[in-house]
Parts: structure tokens; sequence; C-alpha cells
């Protein structure tokens, strides 16, 4: 378009004043698309998001360009060079501070996003106040980037400037290292959702528990075997196996080990077992209760007994109860329970 008008033999000021409505027409009109048909398909989706950067994205947008019509008229115009020079800086330095606004903004919304997906998952809005101050921080960070490059277009020195934070940085990460990864663990857990608060783990080093808690830098367990609570490093978390009992389901596989004694009736001790698991509460019918004669052992012939429960946080009181009625069944039933025994041989001086 500037070869068009240069080729006009009219006034500059004409040139620029035309090539000014022109890009202020095309802004209007970028905006007026953005307004109502871009919105309007935002607004079918499923999704806020769209809708929430549209919103803010369609002002600065049409400033864009706005601004790239303000500098071609000036271009036009017969205006001493330092006034062009002063002029194009200016017009720069507003366009940087758009685009930090727009960097800021997105940063922002990330950072929400993330905050309302790990409420989502944990049902808990813990840690609100370390979202605020992250928050704050890359706010500032993105202000002292957009008065560097400020000062850059106007012909400041900023490389000391530059270099300091670029150490600083550097030593404030390296001292920080492992807060960062448990940060980004923290961020990858609750991402990948690979567990959510109520369910029940096992970790690689042992540890059974109940989720409590997912936070930025640590996750809490409460422990099964002494009821305290665990407090695990994110990022080691993300880089250990997880037994999750509650996916896909909550249902438990348990196995209990009992053994009769030698000359006992098989098939009498099975029915007595599997009915002691039937009329228990809590078990489930799919898959069904299965009674197996496992192997003949030094003192017992030894069964095993495997149901599934409904909720992991049952097992312990299940196979209480199915232990218990076990026991007092099979002696009802006259079926005896063993116990070792050792036979001793002496023998007998001949002297």
């Amino acid at each position: 378009m500037l070869e068009f008008l240069e080729e006009l033999g009219i006034s500059p000021y004409f040139k620029a004043a035309l090539s000014f409505v022109i890009f202020f027409l095309g802004a209007k009109f970028v905006y007026l698309v953005l307004t109502h048909l871009v919105e309007r398909w935002t607004k079918k989706t499923a999704t806020q998001l769209d809708d929430i950067i549209l919103a803010r994205v369609k002002t600065p947008v049409f400033y864009f360009i706005l601004l790239a019509g303000i500098a071609t008229a000036l271009n036009f115009l017969p205006l001493p060079a330092l006034v062009k020079s002063i002029s194009s800086k200016a017009l720069a330095s507003v366009v940087i501070g758009i685009s930090c606004y727009l960097v800021a903004f997105f940063i922002n919304l990330f950072i929400k996003t993330w905050f309302t997906q790990r409420k989502a998952v944990t049902g808990k809005a813990r840690g609100h106040e370390l979202i605020v101050i992250s928050r704050k921080i890359l706010n500032f960070v993105v202000f002292i980037l957009l008065l560097i490059f400020i000062l850059d277009v106007w012909g400041i020195k900023v490389t000391a400037l530059v270099a300091s934070l670029g150490i600083a940085g550097f030593i404030i990460g390296f001292a920080l290292q492992d807060i960062f990864a448990n940060v980004f663990g923290g961020v990858a857990l609750i991402a990948d959702k690979s567990f959510k608060i109520g369910d029940f783990i096992k970790l690689e080093t042992g540890e059974i528990g109940e989720v409590i808690d997912i936070g930025l830098r640590s996750t809490r367990i409460k422990s099964f075997d002494e009821g305290n609570e665990i407090i695990i490093p994110n990022n080691s978390l993300v880089t250990t196996k997880i037994t999750n009992y509650g996916r896909p389901a909550i249902n438990l596989k348990m196995v209990i080990q009992i053994g009769i004694a030698y000359g006992s009736d098989i098939k009498k001790a099975k029915q007595i077992l599997l009915a002691c698991i039937n009329k228990t509460k809590g078990i489930l019918e799919d898959p069904p209760p299965r009674v197996y004669f496992m192997e003949m052992a030094d003192f017992s012939l030894n069964f095993r007994l495997v149901f599934w429960v409904h909720n992991f946080k049952d097992r312990f009181n299940i196979q209480d109860k199915i232990t218990s009625a076990a026991y007092e069944e099979l002696q009802t039933q006259g079926v005896k329970i063993p116990f070792p025994t050792r036979t001793i041989h002496i023998e007998k001086d001949s002297g």
C-alpha cells in the first residue's frame, strides 16, 4: 500500500490521513469480526477459556492495527528526523507495553486455570495464598522485562542491568532448584490426574495410605499402618511407582490364608469357609468369592480365601470378621485347627 500511495501525486498530508483512515477502518472491521462472529462461535463451546481469551485479546488487536496506521501515516509526513525518531520510539514503546500486557494476561490465565483444575481434582482450595504470590512474582518479572525493553528502545544501556538480573536469576534458580522441581512435579501430578483426594495409594517404598492433600510443593498421605501423616515431595512422586487402589474402581481384592488339620474333610472345610465369606457384609458378589485348597504343608492343609470388597477402608474390619467367623465355625463343625508339632525320639543309653 505504501508504494501505491507514493505513486499518487498528491499532498503527503492527504496520504498520511488516507493511510490512517484505511488502517482505522481495517482495525474496526477486525474488531467487529472478533466481537460478533468469533464471539458468537466461542459462546457455543463447552469451555469458558476461549471466551476469556477473546474478551482480553480483541482490544489489543484493534490497537495494534491502529498503531500500524499511525506509523504508516508518520512516514508520509514531512517531519524532521528527530521528530520521526521520537515518534517511532514512542510507538514501539506502546507496542511493547501492549505485548507485555498480553504476556502477563496469558501467564495469569494459565495459573488461574491450573488452580481451578487443581481444586477440581483435590476438592480443596488449599495453597491459594501461594498461587496469589506466584502470580504477583510473575507479573513483577514481566514488568521488569517491559522496563528493560523500553529502555533499550530509547537507547539507554541496559547490558549491566540484564547481566545482573541474569546472574541473580541463575543463583536464585540454583538455590531453589529442588523447590522448583517439586512445584513442577505438583503441576504434573495434577495435570496427569494420577490420583485425587480420598484415593488409597501404595508407594514403591511400601507406604500405604489415603491421599489427604495435593499441594504445590508436596503431597500428604495418611498412613494406614500408623495413622500418622506422611509428607512426600512431589518430585519424588513423579519419578516413583504408585499403585492406586481407587483406579479404575475402589474395589479391592483380598486374600486370607487358613489352615486345617490333616485328616479333615476338605469339601466340608471349603463349604464352611465359603459360607463365612458370603454371610459377611461388604463382600462383592461379582466377582464371586472363591476358596482354593492350595497345599499340604508340614502341619496343615492350607486354603486360600479370595474375595473382593467394595471399599478399601473396610479391608481390616472385613478380614477380622471372616477370620473370626471361620475359626468359630470350624470349631463348631469339628474341623480342627492345627498347630506346629514335633515328634521327639529319645534313645536310651545302652550302657
